[in-house]
């Protein structure tokens, strides 16, 4: 399917320290370090990171590229844009800009790469975003990025999508829903090659994250995503409960503390010839 509907992702008011904070060592930073190490490789002079979040793999940037390299990071919420530029601010040679993926206000041929990680399933329209970075890519770059494997692979997801439908059974909050949902190969494959890219490869990895307690690890899931504004629209009083429930779920999985979580997720390197 070529055009989605737009998913209502409001990472504002605590949503983005509590993201930051819980779900980065989580779900985030492990492949912070493998894009940024596979960015290394690329040596690109221009790269444009979309769906930037709050600079998880964009703080590794400026040592992965070459002295000099032109980096932008955007991302199409404010509040995300906003908490990364603060936390960042020594990284100075670092442009930050709100944009969105599918409209990028950049000229054609400008970047040697586009980088996104888990971004590109929250695109309104995929394969226009994905014409986009083809467009603003010089010949012979690179588009690279990932995306979850099922929440049946990604067992803190799952739990977490669990407890929200024990819950609210009925108008279950259906964030965790979107980001687990991009993850058959054919349908990839066939977005990028529709407007043009390469698959230089497609690779499923297995990492892990890490919790310091399953309470922190709850907090993250239930408080560091639009996952927050639902409960709170819904029934404010139920996250409490919420909380503990999933906490002890993780805690029966991982243990109470120094949780390690398995995640999986596909690595696509897309290529404009």
């Amino acid at each position: 399917m070529m055009t989605h509907q737009a998913v209502p992702i409001a990472f504002s008011g605590s949503i983005p320290p509590n993201y930051d904070n819980y779900l980065g060592p989580l779900f985030f930073e492990p492949f912070a370090l493998d894009m940024a190490q596979r960015i290394r490789h690329l040596s690109p002079n221009a790269l444009l990171e979309v769906a930037a979040g709050t600079g998880r793999v964009t703080k590794h940037l400026p040592s992965a590229l070459p002295e000099g390299a032109l980096i932008v990071a955007t991302d199409v919420n404010s509040a995300m844009v906003d908490f990364a530029k603060k936390s960042l601010k020594e990284y100075t040679s670092i442009q930050w800009e709100i944009v969105d993926a599918v409209s990028l206000p950049y000229q054609n041929k400008q970047f040697d790469c586009v980088v996104s990680q888990f971004g590109v399933m929250f695109y309104s329209d995929r394969r226009k975003a994905y014409a986009e970075a083809f467009r603003v890519l010089r010949p012979g770059g690179v588009f690279l990025f990932n995306a979850w494997d099922s929440l049946s692979r990604n067992p803190a997801a799952r739990l977490t999508d669990e407890t929200l439908t024990h819950f609210f059974p009925t108008d279950t909050p259906a964030f965790y829903k979107v980001p687990f949902s991009y993850h058959d190969a054919t349908e990839i494959r066939e977005d990028l090659q529709s407007v043009g890219f390469d698959i230089a490869s497609m690779q499923m990895l297995k990492l892990v994250g890490y919790a310091a307690t399953a309470e922190e690890a709850a907090t993250g899931l239930l408080e560091g995503t639009p996952v927050h504004t639902a409960i709170m629209e819904r029934d404010p009083t139920l996250l409490p409960a919420m909380k503990k429930a999933l906490a002890d779920d993780l805690a029966a999985l991982f243990g109470e503390k120094d949780l390690r979580v398995p995640l999986q997720a596909r690595v696509v390197t897309a290529v404009k010839k």
